[in-house]
C-alpha cells in the first residue's frame, strides 16, 4: 500500500507545483511590479508619504502615528510625484499613463489623508514630473513639465523632453510658465525660502556648439531668478567636479548634498553615492558608502537627509529602500514602514 501512496503523493505535489508556476507566469506583466518607488515626501510634522507597487498597482501610503493606505490606482497608471501639503492633512499626487505616448496627460489630485476624499485639481496635456510647494506661499505649487514625448533626435528612443518650470496658484487656478529652456532633462526642483527663485539640476550646455559637445557637458545645479529667468547661474562648485544629479540644499550648513558616481563594483556596474559640498570650506565629502544606488535626497523637518537606495541596481528588478542620515553622513539607517 505504501508503494502506491508514495508515487501518488509525488504526482499530487508535482501537479500542484506546476499549477502554482502556471498561475505565477499567467500574471500580466503590469501586475508583477512590486515594491517601493522613488516617490516620497516628509511633512513638517515628520510624517512620511511614499508610493509602492502592489501587484503592479501604484499605492500611496502615509506613515504617521499609524500607517494609512490613501490611494491605490489601476496597474496601467503611474504616480509621478507626491507632495504633502502644509499642515499634513492632505497630499498632492500627479498621475499619468504607466506607458507614456504622445497623447499622455497628467492629472493632479489632492487627497485627504484620513477620509480618502480625492479631488482633481487640474489636468495638463503634458507630462508633469515633479511637485514642490512654495515655502513662502502654501497656495503656490511649482512643477516641472515635459511638453513632448517623442524622438528627441533621429534614431533616439521615445522620451519626455522640452522641460520647463511652471507654477500653479491654488487659490485662483492660474498656471504660469517661468522658463523657456526646452531642456532635454530637468530634476530636483527646489524653491527658495528666501527669494523668488528656484533651483534645478540640468546639463551645463551653454557653450555647446556641436552634437559632439553634448558628450562633454556636465550635470550642474542652477539657480533661476523668476523675475529674470534668462539670467540663470551655476551654483559655485569646483569646475572639475564630476556630474551632479539629484541634490538638496542644506541652508543652515551652507551645503549641497548631491548624487554622483563613486566608482564601480567588481562587475563594472556604476555605484552612485551621496556627496556634500560646503561653500565655506570648499570641501567635497562622500557621505554614503553603501555600494549601491543612492538617489533622491530631501531635507526633512527633523534635520535629517532622507534618500532612496536601490540595492539591486543593474539587475532586472529594483530593490528600493528608504534611508536617512545626518547631513554630515553619520547615523545612516534604513527607515521601517512597519506600524
Amino acid at each position: 500500500m505504501r508503494k502506491t501512496i508514495l508515487p501518488a503523493s509525488i504526482i499530487v505535489l508535482v501537479t500542484g507545483a506546476c499549477l502554482l508556476l502556471g498561475f505565477a507566469y499567467s500574471i500580466p506583466d503590469e501586475e508583477k511590479q512590486q515594491g517601493l518607488t522613488g516617490q516620497f515626501d516628509v511633512s513638517a510634522q515628520g510624517d512620511i508619504a511614499y508610493v509602492t507597487y502592489e501587484r503592479g498597482k501604484p499605492t500611496l501610503y502615509v506613515k504617521s502615528d499609524q500607517l494609512r493606505q490613501v490611494v491605490q490606482l489601476p496597474a496601467d497608471r503611474t504616480i509621478l510625484d507626491i507632495a504633502v501639503m502644509p499642515g499634513g492633512k492632505t497630499v498632492l499626487y500627479v498621475n499619468s499613463d504607466k506607458e507614456f505616448d504622445e497623447d499622455s496627460k497628467s492629472t493632479l489630485h489632492q487627497v485627504d489623508i484620513e477620509s480618502g476624499e480625492d479631488n482633481i485639481i487640474f489636468t495638463r496635456d503634458a507630462i508633469v514630473m515633479e511637485l514642490v510647494i512654495d515655502p513662502k506661499d502654501e497656495n503656490r505649487l511649482f512643477y516641472i513639465q515635459a511638453d513632448k514625448f517623442s524622438n528627441y533626435s533621429p534614431g533616439a528612443t521615445l522620451y519626455p523632453h522640452d522641460y520647463d518650470v511652471h507654477s500653479y496658484q491654488m487659490k485662483n487656478g492660474k498656471h504660469q510658465k517661468h522658463t523657456e529652456l526646452n531642456k532635454y532633462s530637468m530634476s530636483s526642483l527646489q524653491v527658495s525660502s528666501e527669494d523668488d527663485s528656484v533651483y534645478i539640476q540640468m546639463d551645463d550646455d551653454a557653450d555647446m556648439e556641436t552634437e559632439e559637445d553634448a558628450f562633454e557637458t556636465k550635470g550642474r545645479v542652477f539657480k533661476i531668478p523668476l523675475s529674470n529667468p534668462g539670467h540663470k547661474m551655476v551654483i559655485s562648485i569646483p569646475e572639475d567636479t564630476q556630474d551632479l544629479y539629484d541634490f538638496v540644499l542644506i541652508p543652515d550648513r551652507s551645503e549641497l548634498v548631491y548624487q554622483a558616481v563613486a566608482g564601480t563594483d567588481h562587475e563594472g556596474i556604476l555605484e552612485y553615492e551621496l556627496f556634500s559640498y560646503n561653500w565655506d570650506t570648499q570641501r567635497i565629502t562622500q557621505l554614503t558608502h553603501l555600494n549601491a544606488y543612492a538617489e533622491y535626497p530631501i531635507h526633512g523637518a527633523d534635520g535629517k537627509v532622507y534618500f532612496i537606495v536601490d540595492r539591486a541596481f543593474g539587475e532586472n528588478n529594483p530593490d528600493n529602500a528608504l534611508y536617512r542620515m545626518n547631513p554630515d553622513g553619520s547615523s545612516v539607517e534604513e527607515v521601517s514602514f512597519e506600524e
